[in-house]
């Protein structure tokens, strides 16, 4: 049997210029595929360049975390205390003071499950003399009182700040418009308690700190 199949000259043309149109096809395609993914690869080089490249500035300092990352949060107060010792409960750190009556005034400060023996406390080293024959040295502190707005005392960075005893008595005077809560009653009693006690500013300091790390606990003890 004769499988040949016998076609006009118009069909074999008619295909050969089928095949020429669908080869350039194939080409074009073939090259916008590389042509793109060639500027892909250049965009993607780039983007990488930029994200590892380095932006700092020569001489400028970025700020990640502390003080000045956040504005907004209040800072500790830095202190100074006047040392006598540190004990591992609150009843030796008692006894302590008991047998010395030049502590009179002293009071025993918690921080870190540690009892400190503190005769007053300044805001700078020169507010007080110590020595070693009286075995006292000067501890360098920071008082975070942030938390104590809660108890009414949010005045009480102001008084751990002062340097006058007449600008802490203000504290003690109570507001003119009838408004004042409970919590923040107390605190003004507690300023008025602390100035009859002591007029000296370091001890005045040292009391209400004493008070405000124990009985309220709102004033953390930081070194």
């Amino acid at each position: 049997m004769n499988f040949r199949k016998k076609y006009s000259k118009v069909t074999v043309l008619a295909a050969m210029i089928h095949g020429v149109i669908i080869g350039v096809a194939a080409v074009a395609i073939v090259g916008f595929i590389i042509v793109g993914t060639s500027g892909k690869g250049k965009q993607q080089a780039v983007e990488k360049d930029a994200v590892t490249e380095s932006v700092e500035k020569p001489g400028e300092t970025v700020t990640t975390s502390g003080p000045d990352a956040d504005p907004v949060t209040e800072q500790p107060l830095k202190l100074v205390a006047k040392q006598h010792g540190v004990f591992s409960s609150a009843a030796s750190a008692a006894v302590f003071i008991a047998e010395d009556a030049a502590l009179a005034k002293a009071a025993v400060i918690e921080s870190q499950g540690q009892f400190y023996v503190w005769s007053a406390v300044g805001l700078d080293e020169s507010e007080f003399e110590v020595s070693e024959a009286e075995g006292s040295f000067r501890k360098p502190f920071y008082a975070d009182t942030s938390a104590c707005s809660a108890a009414g005392a949010g005045k009480l960075k102001k008084a751990l700040s002062e340097t006058a005893l007449s600008q802490i008595k203000t504290l003690t005077v109570a507001g003119t418009d009838g408004l004042e809560d409970e919590k923040s009653a107390e605190f003004r009693k507690n300023i008025i308690a602390v100035t009859a006690f002591s007029t000296d500013l370091k001890i005045i300091r040292l009391q209400l700190l004493s008070h405000y790390t124990h009985k309220d606990g709102c004033v953390k003890i930081g070194f």
